[in-house]
């Protein structure tokens, strides 16, 4: 029975797929691909996490955090980079876990993605309407901000949500080079809001803000804490690997754009962390709106309506690019039999038409009904698990695929026990416990590399 739920596909096998499947269209080039990275990367972490840290954990050290994070984010990309140039398929995270460690394992892997892709795209769909809301009622009509939600029961049906997501299944399901230049221009039209926004607080941007760098009521706890945050703006750049069964040359452009999104991912947030500190002292920041809230409380009306204006346009971007990838991981379930046929069905464009709509219903029953919070919290679980499923499948590949099952056991437990040991310690943000994290996540570390 082990043996069943450990058994592997060759390469051979998964870049074959099933004899009677079509073909996704290889079409993507490079800038496609890093189109879609950024996009899924950018937004969350000027807009929501950078005001977050340097407001409640880091002060002026959230340039610290971002320059860390993207530095520990770089070495799991590098874990992508290498297993998509070997594995050129659809599926991500799932083809890897299916090559490398078994069905059972590659099935989990699927579980976390969807949590990753689609049920992210549900998330900031849902936090889209709870923004557009705050800023219809900020423009004078609180009245009719009231009446874009209604109670169905013990939910809370959100009519902006919904429309956000049946947009975006549109735009998915005509796919072909509509969805490629939708792609490109709102991925460039995200990055040229978010530098107008840094030009303008950087107009008045005051150097004593940043001293003491590292504020003595945060310390060297809350920066690691903050380092730990800003480790979710990262999220997404692994969606260009999911994207690699319709990649040209996906050897080349799938590294490539996994670099250029991660390299991306950590220059803006840091040039906005820059700027905002600059622009006000980091006492006075709003942990949940920092641009916006700056901007108004100096008197520009007009940039703070903007700031909500351009959130609401690289959320709707994010979302795209999370329900993007969604059809096809169904589409790779399909094709080895772990869901029915009909997802593997492709139109005239190459596009999983039945694993879309059905992508649809399930994101659009999501985030209109569930709030951002609940689904939030799935998701961050699900990220960490995939994390760890693509470190352990590069491990046993680069020991030739061949480790004993048993050993194979101990090991990948120990690995993930050990890790999820550290992470907790390492967030632990009292400073009488300073001290004592150190000490056990040095352990957990040391632990974790004898397992391997």
């Amino acid at each position: 029975m082990l043996q069943l739920l450990l058994a592997t596909k060759t390469r051979q096998e998964l870049l074959q797929g099933d004899a009677h499947g079509a073909a996704l269209n290889r079409s993507l080039t490079t800038w496609d691909l890093l189109a879609i990275g950024v996009g899924s990367t950018v937004g969350t972490g000027v807009f929501s996490i950078t005001s977050q840290v340097a407001a409640q954990q880091a002060g002026p050290a959230v340039l610290l955090c971002w320059c860390a994070g993207g530095a520990g984010c770089m070495l799991s990309a590098l874990a992508y980079m290498e297993l998509s140039a070997r594995l050129p398929v659809a599926g991500s995270v799932y083809a890897f876990a299916y090559h490398a460690l078994g069905e059972v394992f590659a099935v989990v892997a699927a579980g976390c993605i969807t949590l990753e892709y689609g049920i992210s795209a549900s998330a900031v769909a849902a936090n889209w309407g709870d923004k557009f809301r705050t800023l219809v009622a900020s423009l004078g009509a609180p009245s009719f901000a009231s009446h874009l939600t209604t109670k169905i029961g013990p939910v809370t049906l959100s009519f902006p949500a919904l429309v956000v997501l049946l947009l975006v299944t549109a735009l998915v399901y005509v796919g072909g080079d509509l969805g490629k230049r939708f792609a490109r221009v709102s991925s460039a039209l995200a990055v040229i809001l978010i530098l107008l926004m840094v030009a303008a607080a950087m107009t008045k941007f005051q150097a004593e803000h940043f001293d003491p760098f590292v504020p003595p009521e945060f310390g060297p706890a809350g920066v690691m804490s903050g380092c730990v945050t800003t480790f979710f703006g990262f999220l997404g750049y692994d969606e260009v690997c999911c994207m690699a069964g319709e990649a040209l040359e996906p050897q080349k452009s799938v590294p490539r754009a996994v670099l250029g999104t991660v390299f991306i991912a950590t220059l803006l947030p840091a040039l906005g962390s820059v700027a905002l500190v600059g622009f006000l002292p980091y006492s006075d920041i709003d942990a949940n709106s920092g641009f916006e809230v700056a901007f108004r409380q100096r008197g520009w009306t007009f940039l703070s309506h903007m700031v909500s204006i351009g959130e609401l346009i690289v959320l709707f971007v994010v979302t795209y690019m999370c329900f993007l990838a969604q059809p096809r991981v169904f589409y790779a379930l399909s094709m080895h039999d772990l869901l029915p046929r009909r997802f593997r069905d492709l139109d005239e464009h190459g596009t999983p038409w039945f694993a879309t709509l059905w992508t649809g219903l399930l994101l659009i029953a999501c985030g209109a009904l569930l709030p951002f919070s609940t689904l939030a919290n799935a998701i961050s679980g699900g990220v960490c698990v995939a994390f760890n499923l693509v470190n352990c499948s590069l491990i046993v590949l680069r020991r030739g695929g061949q480790v004993a099952v048993r050993h194979l056991g101990v090991a990948l437990v120990a690995f993930n026990l050990f890790s999820f040991l550290a992470a907790v310690l390492l967030q632990r943000g009292g400073e009488g416990l300073l001290a004592w994290s150190r000490m056990a996540s040095l352990a957990c570390s040391i632990l974790t590399l004898l397992a391997l």
